[in-house]
């Protein structure tokens, strides 16, 4: 089960927006059944079931789809992350007479209005979100994305598990993330991402990303 990524502003406006259509909804089937003719009990209960089951679906379509499109998502003022990045990775680890380590990395991002999950793939590691977080700056409009991760090596025999947290910054119109992550081993290093498409299904790997798409992936290699 995702964890919830809505600021206390957010949900309150949220839960204020679906209280308000739950009794306008209400309201108006009640009127409804009363000209229809029915008892005062009987068209209060069917008005206040059926003004919830159909706000509840209606919500659950906004959630998972609607929001997505870029006039909802500025309207609701919420960023949109969703989709699959590639990047690099910079990281401070190096071996003697090697320089630092830049890697090509591929980001899957799923959101809804409530939640997000990140994965991150490389040719030889695997990472995914345990926490994360979309906090904007009301002042500013800056928009960063953070999170907690836990990252899989499965390289030539080594079965490593490694945690740590990013924090990146969304720019360029929503179509570019760049920051810096921190892990246990100890390193430290730098991501930069840019959006390549907003479609996830069935991108599970590194290898599919590349498949799909070659050249993309080429240009960061």
């Amino acid at each position: 089960m995702n964890n919830l990524s809505l600021t206390e502003t957010e949900l309150q406006r949220l839960l204020k927006v679906y209280v308000s259509l739950v009794l306008a909804v209400a309201i108006s089937l009640y009127l409804l059944h009363m000209l229809l003719g029915y008892e005062t009990l009987t068209a209060a209960w069917r008005a206040i079931s059926y003004g919830l089951t159909c706000v509840t679906f209606l919500f659950g379509i906004f959630f998972k789809l609607a929001w997505r499109s870029p006039r909802i998502a500025r309207w609701m003022r919420r960023p949109m992350v969703h989709g699959v990045w590639r990047g690099t990775l910079s990281s401070d680890f190096h071996q003697a007479d090697k320089s630092p380590l830049q890697i090509p990395i591929i980001f899957v991002i799923r959101q809804t209005y409530l939640t997000i999950s990140i994965e991150s793939f490389t040719k030889s590691q695997e990472g995914e979100s345990k926490l994360e977080a979309l906090i904007q700056n009301g002042r500013t409009e800056a928009t960063r994305l953070c999170y907690v991760f836990e990252l899989k090596r499965l390289y030539q025999g080594e079965n490593k598990l490694t945690t740590g947290a990013g924090d990146l910054r969304l720019i360029n119109d929503s179509k570019q993330l760049r920051g810096h992550y921190w892990t246990n081993s100890p390193t430290f290093g730098e991501l930069q991402l840019e959006l390549i498409s907003r479609e996830c299904d069935g991108v599970d790997c590194y290898e599919i990303a590349e498949r799909k798409w070659p050249s993309t992936i080429t240009k960061s290699s």
